[in-house]
């Protein structure tokens, strides 16, 4: 039954995505993220299709605007205001190097490729299945072409795993994953182009964003690949940080696999789709699960070796269904003992508990994040964990009705704090609250 909170919260999560729609595409946030964001959106039109399918349309018109010739889906698609200021902006991406670049200013890297079950899961709220059918088959090409570029030009071996280039692809931009690849970029000895960041301008937040370290590095990488004129070969060979990220795999194989629901529907062949995630499938279980924590690790190829951090990346694999039974089970005893909650804790952070270093208010490196919530709350349901399932729905929820719409939560239930973290009416909240009281 959908209870008066529920009605209220409704309403607020839909005033957020109102508010961040510039008459192009829905913005992250109105102040900290002008521009659009890939798997934002991805995120966004989940929400946006319990009450408004032409945004979403609009919104995934414009996205697709800024898809490279090789499939390549950007992680930034730069609008057009010209207050809407941002670092990098396009003027440092230097984009037009590619050759694959389109006429649409966009970023160099991509995010992780949500289309294809964001496009599956909008498609469940569609008032019109007929008209949704149609930008279905609009964008089924485009989300394809995004995969094969994924299984061809960043999985080299053909392992059926992609690897990523730069902390900013998986999204999770300064995780404790990356620090040991991150520490082979030392600042001093390599050359930094100057820049001024635009994220600091709140001095509260800044105390919980990347370190000015973090974005030496990030900017080193950008720099690199820039030089490289974005040529896939030339950054797999010359690139310190090679990366094989279980979320972002995760979040690939789960979206072939709905690209699969939607390749039936439009009576269109499956049978590439199929093989990469066959192959996917084994490879993660093959290369990335450890069964000593119940957690799919991350996989250094520049070292050749696992990274043995607990993030609640290694999680998400249940999304895709790519665990055993026995393993979904190890999964939950990791996700609901200590090293991911407690009585005095709300799911889910996103390091361990359990950590020296926890950062209970720094970005990745211990704050609950909405996005992940919901889908670690997917692949919960998918196993038939109905109590953990409902705990991270009505955690997420009652964060949100405390706080309001942050980018990111405190952990802890007694830390004090009046108020969510990172920039507030943040749009993959609302959507993700929109998506979730649509259930009730």
């Amino acid at each position: 039954m959908m209870t008066q909170y529920h009605k209220i919260l409704r309403q607020s999560a839909r005033d957020v995505l109102d508010r961040n729609w510039n008459g192009h595409f829905t913005r992250p946030a109105p102040s900290l993220y002008p521009h659009q964001w890939n798997w934002d959106t991805g995120f966004i039109v989940i929400g946006l299709a319990t009450y408004d399918w032409k945004r979403v349309e609009k919104d995934l018109q414009f996205l697709f605007r800024g898809q490279w010739k090789n499939g390549m889906l950007p992680h930034i698609i730069f609008g057009n205001d010209p207050e809407a200021r941002y670092f990098p902006g396009p003027e440092f991406w230097q984009a037009e190097r590619a050759s694959m670049a389109p006429e649409q200013a966009t970023s160099g890297i991509t995010q992780p490729p949500v289309f294809g079950f964001a496009l599956w899961h909008a498609y469940r709220h569609a008032p019109n299945r007929d008209e949704a059918k149609t930008l279905l088959r609009a964008l089924y090409p485009k989300i394809l072409a995004q995969h094969a570029y994924l299984y061809r030009d960043r999985d080299p071996a053909q392992e059926g795993l992609a690897y990523i280039c730069h902390p900013w692809e998986p999204g999770t931009d300064n995780s404790p994953t990356w620090d040991s690849a991150l520490q082979r970029i030392d600042p001093q000895q390599v050359s930094i182009p100057p820049y001024t960041r635009k994220d600091l301008q709140n001095p509260r937040a800044a105390a919980h964003r990347p370190t000015q370290a973090d974005y030496d590095r990030y900017v080193y990488l950008v720099d690199l690949f820039r030089s490289a004129d974005y040529e896939e070969a030339k950054i797999a060979a010359t690139c310190p940080f090679i990366i094989q990220d279980p979320l972002f795999n995760a979040i690939l194989i789960y979206s072939t696999e709905c690209l699969m629901h939607i390749a039936r529907l439009l009576d269109e062949p499956t049978n590439q789709l199929e093989a990469w995630r066959t192959r996917a499938v084994a490879q993660m279980n093959a290369k990335l699960w450890n069964p000593q924590t119940g957690l799919y690790d991350a996989w250094d190829v520049v070292q050749d070796q696992r990274i043995e951090i607990q993030t609640s990346s290694g999680l998400i694999p249940l999304l895709a269904g790519i665990p055993s039974k026995t393993q979904a089970e190890q999964i939950q005893r990791t996700l609901e003992g200590p090293m991911f909650s407690s009585r005095d804790t709300w799911l889910c952070p996103t390091y361990s508990l359990l950590a020296e270093d926890i950062n209970y208010e720094k970005y990745w490196r211990g704050p609950v994040w909405i996005n992940m919530n919901w889908l670690l709350y997917q692949g919960a349901k998918r196993y038939n964990l109905d109590t953990v399932a409902e705990r991270l729905r009505t955690d997420s929820l009652e964060l949100l009705n405390r706080f309001g719409f942050y980018e990111y939560f405190d952990p802890r239930r007694k830390s004090g704090t009046r108020e969510g973290y990172g920039t507030d009416q943040f749009s993959w909240s609302a959507s993700c609250a929109l998506d979730w009281l649509a259930e009730t």
